[in-house]
C-alpha cells in the first residue's frame, strides 16, 4: 500500500493542482533550425534591411546613367503688345518687328571630362549597396542570436519546471510519510507543517516557471513570424551529461577577422571617405563636354531651323578659394575612418577572445554543475537514511532537498548559458550560420 501512494498522490495533483492540468498541445514543435529559417524569413528587421539594399541598388543604378548623355528639350511661344524692336526711319514713321514668335530646340550634351566625379560617383554608390549588404548580414546575425537566446530561454525554463514538478512529488511522498508518522504519535505536528511549507513553495515557484514559460514561446513565436498567439513548442531539452568543449569551432582572432561583417564595414568605410574625397578634389576641376541639337524658330513670320554642335569648358576658377579647405576637411575624414579601422579591429579581436573566455567558462561552469547534481543526490540519499533511522531531523532532510534541486537548477542555468556563449562566439568570429 505504501508504495502505490505516491502514484495515488500524484494522480490527485492532476486533478487538483493548477500546475498539473494537462496543457494544449501545441500546434508546431520547432528545432533551433527551424526557428532560424523561420525568424529569418519573416523578421520586420531582416525586411527593413532588404528594402534598405534595394534602395542601395537603384543608387547605384543611377548613378551609371550619368555616363550618358545628358538630353533636354524645350519650347517657347511669345506675344508682346508692340514691336519689340523699333526703328524711326527719316523721322517720317517707325518700323517695328518681332512682335510675336515660336522657338523649339531639343540637344543632348556628353560629358568628356568631369574631374572623376562620374567614376568615383558610380564606385561610391558600388561601395553603399556593399555597405548595404554587409548591413543586412548584420541584421540577419543579430535575429539568430536572438532566436537562439529565445529558444534556449525556454529550453531551460521548461527544465526548471520539470525539477520543481519533481521536487514536489518527492515531498508528496515525504509528507504521506511524515502524516503517517504524526498521526502514530512518533514525531511532532511542526514536522508534517515544515514539508507542506516547502511543498507549497515550490508549487508557487511552478507558477512562476509557468508565466515565463507561456512569455518565452509569445516572444519566440513572434520572432519567427507566427504571431504573439502562436501555440509552438520546442523539440529540445537539457541533457543528463555534459560533452567536451567544442575545441574545433576555436579561431585566432587574426584570422577571424577578415571575415566577420564588422570588419567588412569599416573597411567599406575607408573606401566611401576616399571616394568622396576624390570627388570633392574633381569638383573644383575643369569640366569638359561636347554635344549637338536641332533648333526651330519663327520669329520673323519665317520657319527656320538647323543643327548645331558645341563644345563647352568648365573652369571653376575661384571656387578654389573655399575648395581647398573643403579637400582639406575631407582628407581628415579619410584619416579619421582609417584610425577607425584599425582602433576598431583590435576591439573586435579583443571581444572575440572575451567570447571564447566566456565559452569555456561556462562550459567549466556547467561541468561542475553536473557534479554537484551527483553529490546533491547523494547527500539526500544519506539524509534520508538517517532521517527514517531518526539521526537527523525533518528540516535537515529538507534542506538536503533543496540543495540536490538547487544543484538541478544550477546545471540547467549553465546549460542555457553555455549553449548561447557558443552562439554568441560563432557571430563574433564571422560564423553565426555555421
Amino acid at each position: 500500500m505504501k508504495a502505490k501512494l505516491p502514484t495515488l498522490i500524484m494522480s490527485l495533483l492532476a486533478a487538483l493542482s493548477p500546475f498539473g492540468a494537462s496543457a494544449a498541445a501545441p500546434d508546431s514543435v520547432l528545432s533551433l533550425d527551424q526557428c532560424r529559417r523561420m525568424a529569418l524569413a519573416n523578421n520586420a528587421d531582416i525586411r527593413t534591411a532588404g528594402n534598405n539594399l534595394l534602395a542601395a541598388i537603384e543608387t547605384r543604378r543611377e548613378a551609371f546613367t550619368k555616363y550618358f548623355p545628358e538630353i533636354q528639350a524645350g519650347a517657347s511661344v511669345f506675344q508682346a503688345n508692340h514691336d519689340m524692336l523699333q526703328y524711326n526711319v527719316l523721322d517720317l514713321f517707325t518700323l517695328g518687328i518681332v512682335k510675336k514668335g515660336a522657338m523649339a530646340g531639343i540637344w543632348a550634351m556628353q560629358p568628356i571630362f568631369a574631374g572623376g566625379q562620374i567614376v568615383n560617383g558610380n564606385r561610391l554608390a558600388k561601395v553603399g549597396e556593399e555597405a548595404a549588404r554587409i548591413r543586412k548580414e548584420q541584421s540577419r546575425e543579430a535575429v539568430a542570436l536572438q532566436t537562439d537566446a529565445l529558444f534556449w530561454q525556454l529550453v531551460t525554463l521548461k527544465a526548471t519546471k520539470r525539477t520543481l514538478e519533481s521536487a514536489v512529488v518527492t515531498l508528496d511522498s515525504l509528507g504521506s510519510q511524515v502524516k503517517a508518522a504524526v498521526d502514530a504519535g512518533v514525531v511532532p505536528m511542526n514536522d508534517y507543517l515544515k514539508v507542506e511549507l516547502k511543498r507549497n513553495g515550490y508549487r508557487a515557484d511552478i507558477v512562476d516557471a509557468e508565466n515565463g514559460i507561456g512569455l518565452i514561446r509569445m516572444l519566440l513565436s513572434q520572432q519567427i513570424g507566427m504571431g504573439n498567439d502562436g501555440n509552438i513548442d520546442v523539440a529540445a531539452d537539457v541533457p543528463d551529461s555534459v560533452g567536451p568543449l567544442p575545441l574545433s569551432i576555436r579561431m585566432t582572432p587574426a584570422d577571424a577577422l577578415p571575415q566577420t561583417n564588422d570588419y567588412r564595414l569599416l573597411q567599406k568605410n575607408v573606401e566611401a571617405k576616399d571616394l568622396e574625397k576624390r570627388m570633392a578634389v574633381g569638383s573644383h576641376l575643369p569640366k569638359v563636354a561636347i554635344g549637338g541639337g536641332w533648333v526651330y524658330h519663327n520669329v520673323l513670320d519665317q520657319n527656320h531651323n538647323f543643327g548645331v554642335v558645341m563644345a563647352t569648358v568648365d573652369i571653376p576658377l575661384s571656387g578654389w578659394w573655399g575648395g581647398s579647405h573643403a579637400i582639406r576637411r575631407k582628407s581628415l575624414e579619410v584619416e579619421n575612418a582609417r584610425t577607425e579601422l584599425n582602433n576598431l579591429s583590435q576591439k573586435l579581436e579583443i571581444a572575440m577572445q572575451d567570447k571564447w573566455d566566456n565559452l569555456t567558462a561556462a562550459h567549466r561552469k556547467m561541468q561542475i554543475a553536473h557534479e554537484a547534481i551527483a553529490q546533491g543526490k547523494e547527500n539526500l540519499r544519506l539524509n534520508r537514511a538517517y532521517y527514517d533511522a531518526g539521526m537527523c531531523t525533518i528540516t535537515d532532510l529538507l534542506d538536503a532537498e533543496a540543495l540536490y534541486r538547487q544543484a538541478q537548477d544550477d546545471f540547467i542555468a549553465a546549460y542555457g548559458v553555455y549553449r548561447l556563449s557558443e552562439s554568441q562566439y560563432l557571430t563574433a568570429t564571422g560564423r553565426a550560420f555555421e
